[in-house]
């Protein structure tokens, strides 16, 4: 974490640099510390699926359900990624409706482990 943090109190002070010769390179600097950033983090991830699939050994956990949980906390990262870049961008509206089309595809992808909650709660009633 320490890593990041120096990344990016490092691309600020560049921007900022950057920006007061140029205000688009001031940008490019900003962008580029974010994809770096992002980069990073992804690259993270191979860390939280050897963990998963200890936890699916352990647990029991089927596979569908831990393919899900990946899928939505991408599709959370990145809708959050493009939302943060779009409001500093100073464009709230389109951070607003690609916030809100991530909530809808995180919706859709959870159907299945809502279908098999609803299942196992009406098997457990009746």
């Amino acid at each position: 974490m320490l890593k990041i943090v120096l990344i990016g109190l490092m691309a600020v002070f560049l921007a900022m640099l950057a920006g007061s010769i140029h205000r688009e390179y001031g940008y490019i600097v900003a962008v580029g510390a974010a994809i770096l950033i992002f980069s990073y983090g992804v690259s993270r991830i191979s860390i939280i699926a050897v963990e998963l699939r200890k936890l699916e050994e352990e647990i029991g956990l089927q596979q569908e359900y831990i393919t899900v949980l990946l899928k939505m906390a991408g599709i959370a990262y990145l809708s959050q990624f493009a939302v943060s870049l779009c409001r500093d961008a100073g464009q709230g509206a389109i951070a607003g409706q690609i916030s809100f089309a991530g909530k809808i595809s995180m919706l859709i992808i959870s159907l299945p482990i809502l279908e098999a909650v609803i299942k196992t709660v009406g098997e457990f009633f009746s």
